[in-house]
């Protein structure tokens, strides 16, 4: 179902997109998903959640391999970078953004349940960073938010707008490269190599 419905709301947008469609897309009754989603609100906030059940995944399993946060942080932060590049994330994201006032809930859900725990998670790598010396970092959880907007800030931008200059996976990994390198001269300790 939620497949279905992922792929209806990145074709059509939220508006188009009905249950009546997708429940016979599915080959069930609009009852049966009534059963399962008791509006297109909650069924939108499902493939919502499931998009930030992915992202949260991978985040907490490069933590929890890793043993130099620093490695692992930039492992996530790449991973990030191709996740909301992905057409399906990218337009749940574009919809979030677009009829968050129709459907506010979701926007405010998506913080609390995608977003406070990957920047914490990210957070967590950075502290671990900064006690070794990898980094200086006085408030993790800012210095999440920069890595993030300078990694992901005008690759969605770009291709939010319909630019799709970052479609390609070596010019995505060439500007996370140099954003990369951007934020440890912003971060690492002078005296380090």
């Amino acid at each position: 179902m939620l497949e279905v419905a992922t792929a209806f709301f990145v074709e059509q947008g939220y508006a188009a997109t009905s249950l009546e469609k997708i429940a016979r897309m599915i080959g069930c009754s609009k009852a049966t998903l009534y059963r399962r989603y008791s509006s297109k609100e909650d069924l939108f906030k499902a493939v919502v959640a499931a998009r930030g059940r992915m992202l949260l995944e991978e985040a907490e399993a490069v933590e929890a391999s890793s043993t130099d946060p620093l490695v692992a942080t930039r492992e996530i932060a790449l991973f990030f970078l191709d996740f909301m590049l992905r057409p399906e994330t990218r337009e749940a994201y574009r919809i979030v953004i677009g009829d968050g006032h129709r459907i506010p809930f979701i926007a405010d859900e998506m913080i609390t349940t995608i977003g406070e725990p990957f920047v914490a998670t990210i957070s967590r790598l950075i502290s671990a960073a900064a006690a070794a010396g990898r980094l200086q970092s006085t408030d993790h959880e800012e210095t999440t938010r920069v890595l993030m907007s300078l990694v992901t800030g005008w690759p969605l931008q770009n291709t939010m707008l319909g630019q799709n200059c970052m479609d390609d996976a070596g010019a995505r990994r060439q500007f996370f490269d140099r954003a990369w390198g951007i934020f440890l001269s912003g971060v690492c300790p002078r005296n380090s190599t």
